[in-house]
This record gives structure tokens, C-alpha cells and sequence, in this order.
């Protein structure tokens, strides 16, 4: 375990590496920073915007700034915020939570749904609850994010049932605030885990060693949900390392919609003002979460499946 997390580790710095370079030349590629739009401000002289310039190190040939940012990023400073006058790490820090709470409650939604409804499917193959299944999954995958956001904004705000536009006071409107979106976020979720859920368990309750563990007198539910769950388990969690980062990365749009001053929105702003610094350190945050999210899944691959351990022992054996 120790061998596989010091190599994700190593693999993650290559990567993080790659990504920060390709990041910084499309930005550069792209034109402009984050004092072009005082140029056509008349109360702004040229050489102010100039001293500004020198000051950022935006008059820096690519490469040189390039360089910068990354031994600043190696001692763990990200720089200044040209747009916010902060620390792109305070920004950061205090944007991160709200992206961290709506992806858990997307993930533990999309969960419950697909273990709750894919294990109906699983034991009653071609029945009912099989048929509704494939029909949320059809329905699930091929309805646009932005459509389900703007619907369930127009819901939440119809019905009054649920907070919206953002963080609100108290901990009840809070939660309440959190629902919404994440339902948004996870409903395309819901589509990928509850296929997995129904083909892998439907499979795994046709194996022997199920039948086995019925023949033992144990219960329906105790059989689908110890015993045929764990063995279809391992689609999930590889899936999970993969949306983990996604929903950090990819809520752009419910945080836009929704108003919720996460990560998402964070980089949108971020965009339009041209931020580079603040630009790059969303980039490595998201790109940290999908490396790590990646990790946990390995790690719980192996925690789940003890075949992967044995061979993995059989292969470092066979290699000494």
C-alpha cells in the first residue's frame, strides 16, 4: 500500500507539472491580462499601467514568469490575486468549503439512489423496479446540467421550499441552501452509478459463492447487500476517484445558476477578469482533487478486493 501511494504521489507531481504548463501557455496564448481593461480607462495614465506591469512581473517574457510561479508554488505560495488585491491562497481557502460541501452531498445522493434502487433492479431482474431504473438512467444521462439547474432553481424559487442564491444564515438554511444544487450535481451521477449498480450486482448475485450464503439460511437482504454489494463494489469506486474531482471541477454551472461562491464560480470570475494568478491556482487545486480522489479509489480498491492485493504481492514476488 505504502509502494502504491508513493508512486500515485510521483505520478501526481508529473502530472500537476504538465497541467500547470499547458494552463499558463493557453492563457498566455490567449491575450490580454488583468490591467488590459484599464487601457481604455482615460482617468488611468499609461505609465500607472505600466509601473502595475512591472510590479506583477507581466512585462516578464513567458518563460521567466512561468518560472516564478512555479518556485512560488513549490514553497507553497500561489501569488497575488490582480482582480481581488489578496493572496491567491486566501481566495482559495475561502471559496474551497462551499465546493467541498456540494460535492459530498452530490456524491452521498448519487450513492443512496444507485444502491438503494440498483439493488430493487438486481433482485427482481425484468420487473418493475428494473424498468423504472433503465428509465431514470436514460432520462438521467441525456438531460443537460444547465437544464436540471435552471428547473430546479425555477422550483426552488416557485415553491420556497428550498433556500437559494447561496450561503444563508443558520445552520437549517444552510443545509437546505446545499440541497438543491447538489441534486442538480448529482443526478447525472445517479445515471452512471445506478448502472452500475444494476448490471454489477445483478452479475454478482448469479455467482456461486452467493448462492452459498442463501443456502445458509441467510436473509435476501443480508445476502444482496454483505455479500453480492462488496463483490460489485469495485466499477463504483473506480468511478467514484473519477467524479470525486469532477464535481469539485465541473460545478461551474450550478454554482453560476445557483449563486454559491465556490471554486466553480470562483474561475468563471477569475476568467473574465483575467486573473492569471488566481487562474492557476484553481487549476491546481481542481487538478489536486482529481489526482487525489484517483488515490482513494485505489486505495479502496484494495481495501475492498483482497485479489488485488494477492496478485499485486505475486507480481513484487515474481519481480525480486
Amino acid at each position: 500500500m505504502l509502494k502504491l501511494i508513493v508512486s500515485r504521489l510521483l505520478q501526481g507531481i508529473v502530472v500537476l507539472l504538465v497541467v500547470s504548463v499547458l494552463t499558463f501557455v493557453m492563457l498566455a496564448a490567449a491575450g490580454g491580462d488583468a490591467l488590459s481593461a484599464l487601457l481604455n480607462d482615460a482617468r488611468v495614465r499609461p505609465e500607472t499601467i505600466a509601473e502595475q506591469r512591472r510590479v506583477y512581473g507581466l512585462d516578464q517574457p513567458l518563460a521567466v514568469r512561468y518560472a516564478r510561479w512555479l518556485a512560488g508554488a513549490a514553497r507553497g505560495e500561489l501569488g497575488e490575486s490582480i482582480s481581488k488585491r489578496q493572496a491567491v491562497s486566501q481566495v482559495l481557502w475561502r471559496h474551497l468549503p462551499a465546493s467541498l460541501a456540494l460535492a459530498a452531498a452530490a456524491m452521498l445522493m448519487a450513492w443512496a439512489v444507485a444502491v438503494a434502487l440498483g439493488s430493487a433492479a438486481a433482485r427482481r431482474p425484468r420487473g418493475l423496479w428494473d424498468k423504472l431504473c433503465g428509465a431514470l438512467i436514460l432520462l438521467a444521462s441525456s438531460t443537460p446540467r444547465i437544464v436540471l439547474a435552471l428547473v430546479a432553481l425555477a422550483f426552488a424559487a416557485r415553491t420556497g421550499v428550498f433556500a437559494i442564491g447561496g450561503e444563508s444564515a443558520g445552520a437549517a438554511s444552510s443545509v437546505l441552501s446545499l440541497l438543491v444544487p447538489a441534486f442538480v450535481l448529482a443526478v447525472p451521477l445517479v445515471a452512471i452509478f445506478l448502472a452500475q449498480v444494476r448490471e454489477g450486482l445483478g452479475a454478482a448475485l448469479r455467482e456461486e459463492f452467493v448462492q452459498v450464503a442463501r443456502a445458509k439460511g441467510l436473509s435476501e437482504r443480508v445476502v444482496t447487500l454483505r455479500h453480492a454489494l462488496r463483490a460489485a463494489l469495485n466499477p463504483l469506486i473506480t468511478i467514484f476517484g473519477y467524479s470525486l474531482g469532477g464535481l469539485i471541477s465541473g460545478s461551474v454551472i450550478v454554482e453560476s445558476v445557483f449563486n454559491r461562491e465556490g471554486l466553480g464560480r470562483l474561475s468563471v470570475d477569475a476568467l473574465a477578469s483575467r486573473d492569471v494568478p488566481l487562474l492557476m491556482g484553481v487549476v491546481l487545486v481542481t487538478s489536486t482533487a482529481v489526482l487525489a480522489g484517483n488515490l482513494v479509489a485505489d486505495i479502496l480498491l484494495r481495501l475492498n478486493d483482497p485479489r488485488l492485493r494477492e496478485e499485486e504481492g505475486r507480481v513484487a514476488r515474481a519481480a525480486a
